[in-house]
């Protein structure tokens, strides 16, 4: 029996687990589920059976395909190594691994046991990863050794010391972080079926059990997201808030058992995870994990695997760049809009305007697949069964009317349930609303629009970037005697990482010699495209001496439209 979430906020029983619900006159009518993580999982296995559930093409070509069958197979016995280490009812489990099959069944095979999953970022350097480990109070890690040029074993006993020669069986005691008790290396093969070796078969009914005792309210994952602090927030969600979104997304854009996600996009972010993923299988669509690629075979990928769901365009530039390149042979229609979705996406499409964050399990306001284009392009939707959406002034923190532009704040079944170690008083308003830092308004017929932001926050690529934790990096270096970081507009990534550099009286160092310093210090996706050299009595600032970015940003846009120079920054893999 699923448990279906009414608009008073509480959950009411039905047998069916079927619901239509509409939280205002302009939300849609959508039938929302409340449940596991392990029920959607299970449920989508029964559904394929024998057929194909996902491949995996670590280069751009296919090398592994698993059934519906399999891919339960798989979790199960990830299920039961877990419990041989004692893994139970809410022990934190970090996955640091790249889009693929050990990804699934690693995460789906901690969810069977009632576990928190930590997902990491392939991304980060080692003091990021020993920050999140130690933030997230993980008690069991579990990664990939090596990819492409990284050892994350090495980078991982860089940062806790004690983990150098441990074995998997020895239990780990240390005060780099107190929780780690085991960590779980594996040798990714690209050629095969991932291998989790059968261990104590008479551990599957304790499994069962534990599995049983999973409900949708209990904590299911952390994933980190950058805050306007310079150390990133972890988003605490439950079962329920990354199910029901997930479902919401595959009926607002019209996923169904046709459609296959081309999954580029990272499953230890919200986005590749829960709109990806999550809402294809939610749909009755296949998943096709790709790891990284250049353009040729990506192309070759998506047409021959028939792939028509697209999320993070951000990679679309250099396919749409490549000779390969044809409208005609891509069979993409479903995904956000995006400048680049009309010469991308097959004709017809049926991109949707849509709007969400971390916090909310992707999706807080969504156009659907069958709505007019124009209303389809022209906003961001309505605000998805649920959820509430309000319109306040910054300052005042008064709702404002229709068409007035104010702070987006949002309340909902599908909010998270905090910042872990954050006091909900410091994340959520008295009424229980999360305010987002983003500016936007309600059109008259209740259709959200995306204006900016108010937060110290930069979205390049699809992925948010914290303005304070780049300019902390920068004031490191020994030639910097301060850094202001901004976004400039940028027509595909969004926005680009610009950083206004003050130098030390005396000192010297060219861009390159700080793009380098940041390079090895932090993950791609945070290393500024631009360095701009500016003197301290350049920098804007109010009459309080607050640094005045609004105006950073337009000084960034002039001296760029001068001819500052961009870093580039190649391939078309996020992971």
């Amino acid at each position: 029996m699923f448990a279906a979430v009414g608009q008073d906020g509480r959950r009411h029983c039905s047998p069916a687990g079927r619901w239509r619900l509409r939280v205002s006159r302009h939300s849609m009518p959508m039938k929302m589920v409340s449940a596991t993580l392990p029920q959607l999982f299970s449920a989508a296995c029964e559904q394929f059976g024998s057929r194909e559930m996902l491949a995996f093409a670590p280069l751009g070509e296919v090398t592994v395909r698993l059934s519906g069958l399999e891919l339960r197979a798989l979790v199960d016995a990830a299920a039961t190594a877990l419990a041989t280490k004692g893994v139970t009812k809410g022990t934190h489990v970090g996955l640091l691994c790249t889009n693929r099959p050990e990804w699934v069944a690693w995460a789906f095979g901690a969810w069977r046991l009632g576990a928190v999953v930590v997902p990491l970022s392939t991304l980060w350097k080692p003091a990021e990863l020993a920050f999140a480990l130690r933030h997230a109070d993980v008690e069991l890690l579990i990664g990939m050794r090596t990819f492409r040029q990284r050892n994350y074993a090495a980078d991982l006993a860089a940062v806790v010391p004690d983990v150098a020669g441990i074995s998997a069986a020895t239990p780990l005691f240390s005060p780099s972080v107190p929780t780690l008790r085991y960590v779980l290396f594996f040798e990714p093969e690209d050629s095969a079926p991932p291998t989790i070796p059968a261990s104590a078969p008479e551990l599957s009914s304790h499994v069962e059990a534990l599995t049983d005792r999973v409900t949708p309210a209990d904590r299911a994952a952390i994933f980190f997201t950058s805050g306007t602090t310079a150390q990133p927030k972890a988003v605490v969600h439950a079962h329920e808030s990354l199910v029901i979104s997930a479902g919401r997304i595959a009926q607002a854009l019209g996923i169904d058992a046709s459609d296959t996600w081309w999954g580029h996009m990272p499953l230890f972010w919200t986005g590749g995870f829960v709109l990806g993923l999550l809402a294809t299988w939610s749909g009755g669509g296949r998943v096709v994990l790709q790891e990284r690629g250049e353009p040729a075979s990506t192309l070759r990928l998506l047409e021959t695997e028939r792939c028509t769901i697209m999320a993070g365009w951000h990679q679309a530039g250099p396919l749409l760049e490549h000779p390969d390149f044809s409208r005609e042979k891509i069979p993409l229609r479903k995904g956000s809009i995006h400048p680049l979705a009309e010469r991308f996406l097959a004709t017809p499409h049926f991109a949707v305007g849509m709007y969400g964050l971390s916090e909310t399990a992707t999706c807080v306001a969504c156009a659907r697949w069958d709505d007019p284009p124009e209303v389809r392009t022209g906003s961001c939707g309505h605000s998805l069964p649920g959820t509430e959406v309000r319109i306040v002034d910054p300052e005042a923190g008064t709702e404002l009317p229709p068409e007035a532009t104010g702070e987006i704040c949002v309340r909902g079944v599908t909010l998270m349930e905090g910042y872990y170690k954050v006091p909900r008083s410091e994340t959520f308003d008295p009424e229980g609303f999360f305010h987002t830092g983003d500016l936007g308004f309600l059109d008259h017929d209740g259709r959200l629009h995306f204006v900016g932001r108010l937060k110290d926050v930069i979205k390049t690529a699809g992925v948010n970037v914290s303005a304070a934790e780049v300019e902390e990096l920068l004031a490191q270096h020994p030639a910097v005697a301060a850094a202001h970081v901004v976004g400039v507009p940028h027509p595909v990534r969004g926005e680009n990482v610009a950083a206004f550099v003050v130098l030390r009286n005396g000192a010297s160092a060219s861009d390159d010699d700080l793009l380098e310093f940041c390079r090895q210090r932090l993950a791609s996706y945070k290393v500024p495209r631009h360095v701009l050299f500016i003197e301290a009595e350049e920098v804007p600032r109010t009459a309080s001496g607050k640094i005045e970015k609004a105006k950073l940003r337009l000084l960034a846009a002039k001296r760029l439209q001068q001819g500052a120079r961009e870093t580039p920054n190649t391939g078309i893999s996020a992971t």
